[in-house]
Formats: C-alpha cells, structure tokens, sequence
C-alpha cells in the first residue's frame, strides 16, 4: 500500500506515515514537533470550534517579513526637517511554499489539507440561514520553527489574519490521477485501499475521480496580529513584552544581563516632556537636526 516517503515522515516527526484525515485541537493550540522544527509549516484556525490542524512539509521558497513604520509630521516655520510623531507599526509576512505530491497517499493528504485551509478563509455565522449572522472573523495561528511563532505562549504559532492565498497548479509536472475502484472488497485498487485505511471510502465512493497535480505552489499574505505589549518601557528600558522580552520577534535577543542595566543614563525628560510629547519631539528634532 502506498505510504509516504521516510523524508516525508521524519518531517511529520513520526506522526503520520500514510494518508490519514488531520487531527483536530479540542483546549489549546500548541503546535507539534514537526511546526517547532521547522519540518512542517502549521495552520490552525482559531474562529471555530475544534479546529483542523492543517500541516505542510515546509519546502518553503520564500519567506518576507515586514515592519511598516507609519508617522505624522509636522513641518514648523523656518524648520528644514519637519517633527516625526509615531503613529503605529504594521507587521506583514509573506510564504511561498512548494506542495509537492510524491504518490497517492502524499496527493490526497496535500487535497485534504488544502482543502482545510482555503474553507476555513470563511468566517463563523451564528446562524445558518442567513449572512449577517457573522459571529467570527477568520483568524488563524501559524507557525514554521522561531521565525513564524507567538514568543508569549510557548508552542504556538503566531497570531495572523491570512489577507490572500495564490494557489498555482503547476501544469507541466502533470497530474496523480485517484480513481477507487471495488472499494470495500479484496480486489481493490491502491486508491481504494490508501482511501479505506483513512476512513475516507464514503467521502470518495466507487468511481469518483480525482486529479492532484504533482506539484502545487501556494504563496500566502499574511498581516500579524500581536497579542502582547510592544515597545520599550521608559524607567527601565526593558522591552514591555513581558515574557516575550528576551524572545520578539525570532525567539531570541532582546534581553540585558545586569551589566547593562540603563541605571542614570535613560532618557532625562521632566515630566512635561514624555516621549511622543511636543517637548520632547522638539529636543529630539534639536539633538538631531543641526540644519535648522
């Protein structure tokens, strides 16, 4: 019976060996062996009960982090360089991903997770009859090893609306074509065995056809969601993440040994001159536009 590749099994850390439908998260959303490695690339939606955990070997061919900055200026009289308030930073994440299908087992675990994924781009309604019912926006957890992953709750992924999803069939590495044929009986064929041990014989009866192709490319935008304090605290200068202080936003850095403590040497506003105040963008603009 076709079963995946041992590549393709180390990548599930053992988990999975054949076609098998996705499992399911019942009280939390910590994400498996295979997400924290960086074998996998794991979805897991967050707007509907018990949710699918969708998983993808990571043959990732790109990965995009970015940090939008946005301001407001002020340009005073006689100033060559106008005042820079900060406004709020926007984060952005872009995947490309190869989702290759080595046989029949590899294709229809590729289908179904795909299959998971793009439904649950959908939001939840309160009821069923009507579309002004909607109870949850589309909200997922995503994680692929420290560089997709929440630094405040260990073993999850990170927080994300999924903005788009391009899904290319690529075409010219041709197709798996799955036809099941006497399911149920002694003389069935691989497709109707691989279907029958997954406990999928009723979803994919006899004669019902299928066309995987081999290869899949899927790119996704992602816009993050962080669920934690960001910044700089002003009396110590310790990032304000808490537990994520020592970790946003790869799972490393950011964090002082006592030698490094900021003692007198922080920022000497008074208290009319916080930071973000009129005062102090001015002491600021004075200590670094010497133009003016």
């Amino acid at each position: 019976m076709p079963k995946f590749f041992q590549s393709e099994i180390a990548a599930h850390a053992g988990d999975k060996a054949e076609f098998q439908n996705v499992k399911f998260k019942a009280n939390n959303f910590d994400s498996s062996t295979g997400a924290e490695a960086g074998t996998l690339l794991e979805i897991i939606p967050v707007h509907y009960p018990k949710p699918p955990v969708i998983q993808f070997i990571a043959y990732l061919t790109n990965l995009d982090d970015r940090y939008n900055v946005k301001y407001t200026s002020e340009q005073p009289f006689g100033r060559t360089n106008p005042y820079y308030i900060w406004q709020g930073n926007d984060r952005g994440i872009s995947v490309g991903l190869d989702i290759p299908s080595s046989g029949i087992s590899t294709g229809l675990d590729n289908l179904n997770n795909l299959s998971w994924l793009l439904s649950s781009l959908y939001p939840t309604y309160k009821d069923s009859t009507t579309a002004t019912s909607v109870a949850a926006s589309p909200l997922f957890r995503i994680r692929y090893a420290n560089l997709i992953s929440s630094p405040t709750n260990s073993g999850q992924g990170l927080l994300c609306v999924i903005n788009s999803i391009n899904l290319n069939h690529n075409l010219e590495q041709g197709f798996l074509q799955v036809n099941p044929k006497n399911v149920g009986t002694s003389f069935a064929n691989a497709a109707a065995k691989v279907l029958a041990a997954a406990k999928f014989e009723n979803a994919a009866p006899e004669g019902k056809n299928f066309l995987i192709p081999k290869l899949m490319k899927l790119s996704m935008d992602l816009g993050v969601v962080h669920d934690h304090a960001l910044g700089w605290d002003f009396h110590t200068g310790d990032f304000r993440g808490g537990r994520a202080a020592p970790s946003f936003p790869h799972n490393f850095g950011t964090t002082r040994d006592a030698s490094d403590a900021p003692g007198d040497n922080r920022l000497n506003f008074g208290s009319e001159d916080a930071p973000g105040s009129a005062a102090a963008g001015v002491a600021a603009g004075a200590i670094n536009d010497t133009t003016s």
